[in-house]
């Protein structure tokens, strides 16, 4: 059937051929789409064995999947679009049982990505939010802090998919800085990474007042009931705001729970260049004012 690449391209050609309104629902540039699709073929591809596995990721997937506005019916339509695609690979040569074998490997995921997005009915498919704060840092990096319309609950160090209004159904993930601030604003860290993507278009093209929208919080980079003893930390570049929101999670822990058994926290940055260390008054801060060393 390979390459998937192939594959991919053959089955959206096929969905929005047969069903030109489900265009609408993904981004004009359809490259990061087509390998986040083939992504999720070898992952289950190498979890056949493993459905309980298969179950808990794509049932994250459903739930995170309400923000794009995909409906039940919906997977119907890509299910024979993913048939035609595999007669048109094999030359209509492929054997029934090999057609029937994918189908019901999506068909895995698919069951478990419905039953998250129902179970998820109860919170918004996605938070729009009002840019409240854009600082330029350097040439290409931009810390934003963002006013969500309704209550946005994440725990330290997990992060969101962010969508521009500049690039409608485009969303790429960046990890949230700490706790929401007196107004509400969560912070986020974005590194532009080229022209014509997202990160672009938050770092040189977005400005207080803009609206952005926010999918649900996930990851699993939290601190959980850590051990007494020490902490390590490590991060690179923007992988900062994770750290940073980790920290304050420690702090609050701290001051909280006098008891708490964290000792001294160990705390390693990286950067391509000294030029690429940002930040570093708030680190400054926590060092002079914070009763446990941070080193």
């Amino acid at each position: 059937m390979g390459p998937f690449e192939e594959l991919i391209t053959q089955l959206y050609e096929v969905l929005f051929t047969r069903h030109p309104a489900l265009r609408g629902l993904f981004p004009g540039e359809m490259a990061f789409q087509e390998a986040h699709l083939a992504q999720a073929f070898r992952y289950l591809l190498d979890r056949l064995d493993r459905p309980e596995e298969i179950a808990e990721t794509f049932t994250r997937l459903g739930r995170d999947h309400r923000k794009l506005g995909v409906r039940p019916a919906q997977y119907a339509a890509f299910e024979e679009a993913l048939r035609t695609a595999l007669r048109v690979r094999t030359g209509g040569r492929g054997e029934a049982g090999l057609e029937e074998a994918w189908v019901r490997m999506v068909r895995c995921g698919v069951t478990a990505m419905v039953r998250g997005a129902e179970a998820a009915l109860h919170e918004p498919p996605f938070w729009r939010a009002t840019v409240t704060g854009h600082q330029l840092v350097g040439d290409d990096l931009a810390v934003l802090r963002v006013v969500p319309h309704e209550t946005f609950r994440y725990e330290a160090g997990q992060y969101t998919d962010l969508e521009s209004s500049l690039l409608p159904h485009t969303w790429r993930p960046y990890y949230l800085a700490g706790e929401p601030d007196a107004a509400g604003a969560v912070e986020l860290h974005v590194r532009c990474t080229g022209p014509g993507g997202v990160s672009e278009a938050l770092v040189h093209r977005t400005a207080v007042g803009d609206e952005v929208r926010l999918g649900p919080p996930k990851g699993n980079l939290t601190l959980g009931e850590e051990p007494a003893g020490d902490l390590r930390l490590v991060a690179w570049d923007t992988g900062w705001a994770a750290v940073k929101a980790l920290l304050q999670e420690v702090d609050r822990r701290v001051r909280t729970s006098p008891g708490h058994g964290v000792r001294r926290v160990r705390l390693f940055l990286g950067a391509p260049d000294v030029a690429g260390l940002y930040d570093t008054e708030y680190l400054a801060g926590l060092e002079r004012r914070r009763p446990w060393p941070v080193s």
